[in-house]
Order: structure tokens, then sequence, then C-alpha cells
């Protein structure tokens, strides 16, 4: 398999899933994956991460199924925490390592997500968690009645904010988002910064002007049935909606 930006295939998330699947079924996967990276790697998005839900789900759509949704959860799951959450789609809440996910309701957000030009190392970050970063015991359900009237007040992310003080470029994009009045939180463990609102051409050229890649994107509901609406329903995507995959039997997928 390949990716856009040069990952070595045996790095990359997606290589390492399909080889646990291969284990699951007992056979080979005849298939060649090319991964066009349009999310900032090292940028907090879980890029990675939603690159292992989609081919996972595609693969097994292209072999007809032969695993349940709790089959790919636990192949996704195994090679990252935050795959899982993407299998589902939508508004969660992930709980455990991130593994464990619960749908939630939660009405449409739009976001601006600045990324200041570099990646941060997730690992860095979590090796500085001290003490003061870990949070107290909380009532999520309290935090989530919060969100769903839109009182956005109650969102922090303490990673982050560890981020924003031992990488200087991250702290410089919170800085000059509370400065125009918002208040930033760090996705992730960074490097991206993002805030609920509309994204002004003033704010766009001046992100530009700093060398910054800046983004218009939205949240997604869940569905009826507790999963996210499908690609095809539409929305803006970071990465391609569907990886390019082939098969030496079926041509392009």
């Amino acid at each position: 398999m390949e990716t856009s930006n040069g990952i070595p295939q045996e790095e990359n998330l997606v290589y390492k899933a399909l080889r646990e699947m291969e284990k699951v079924l007992g056979q080979e996967i005849d298939v060649q994956v090319f991964i066009e990276k349009n999310i900032p790697v090292g940028g907090g998005l879980g890029g990675g991460s939603s690159n292992v839900a989609t081919v996972l789900k595609a693969v097994n759509q292209m072999l007809g199924n032969p695993l349940n949704f709790d089959q790919l959860l636990s192949i996704a799951s195994g090679v990252s925490s935050d795959a899982a959450f993407f299998l589902y789609g939508g508004s969660a809440v992930g709980t455990g390592r991130g593994e464990k996910i619960n749908p939630i309701e939660l009405p449409a957000f739009k976001f601006v997500v600045i990324y200041p030009g570099m990646p941060v190392s997730t690992k860095m970050v979590y090796s500085l968690v001290g003490q003061k970063q870990l949070t107290p015991d909380i009532e999520s359900d309290k935090i989530i009645d919060c969100l769903a009237r839109g009182e956005l007040e109650v969102l922090e992310n303490r990673l982050g904010e560890l981020c924003a003080e031992v990488v200087p470029q991250v702290g410089e994009v919170c800085r000059f988002v509370s400065s125009l009045g918002y208040r930033p939180l760090v996705s992730g463990s960074g490097s991206c910064v993002f805030f609920v609102g509309e994204l002004e051409d003033s704010l766009k050229r001046a992100c530009q002007s700093r060398g910054w890649q800046v983004y218009q994107v939205e949240s997604l509901g869940c569905s009826s049935t507790g999963r996210a609406p499908d690609f095809g329903s539409g929305g803006s995507w970071f990465e391609s909606r569907h990886p390019s995959l082939t098969t030496n039997n079926s041509g392009q997928a």
C-alpha cells in the first residue's frame, strides 16, 4: 500500500489493520490501497485512525462482508484507540482507551480548524503529562447536556493545554484565536487548534499570511441507527471520501 506523503508501509496503521484482518479471516487479502492524505499529519485530527476504519469497511464490503461490525471493531481497536470512533462516526462519547463508543445526539456545529504548519508527536506530549493534567471525576452526562444546549464553554482539553505550553507554534495559534474573541481548543494532543464559528475572509487571510492552513468544517449528527450518515450523504471531508482500492479481480473499487 502507498500514501501520498510517503509513510512507510510497515508503519501505516491501515497496513497493520489489514494484516490483522487476514489473521481473523484466515486468508490473504489481495488488495492494493492508495491513500491521498489531506488531513495534516501530526495534527491531532485522527487522520490515520479514520483511514483504518474506512479501509476496513471498504475491504470487508469488497469481500462480501465476511466480518460483522464487532469483528471489525476489534481489529480497529487493536491498532488504534481512535479507530473505533470512526467505525461508528457521528457524535459519540469514547471511554476506556477511546475504544468504548456510545453514540449520542448533538446538534450540528461549525468549526474553524487551524494547522500551524508543523506536526506534534503524540508520544512526546503524553510523556509530559503530570498530576496537574489529570482531571478529577466528572459527570459526563452534565457535559453532554450542556453541549446539546449549545453551551460550549464546558469544553476543555488538558492535554491540549500542555501541548500549547511546550510547542510555541501551537501556543501562538491559541493566543491569536483568543485575541479575536474566540475560545481556542487544541485538537487531541495537537497541533491543530479549533474553535466553534464561521471562517471569515479576514481570518483566512490572516492565517495564510502566517503560513497556517485553515479549514471550515462541520460536525455530523447520528442517524436513527445510532451511526453517522453514510459517506455518500454529503458534507465536507478532509480525507478523500473513499480511498483508492484495487484488486486483481475487480479493478477500481
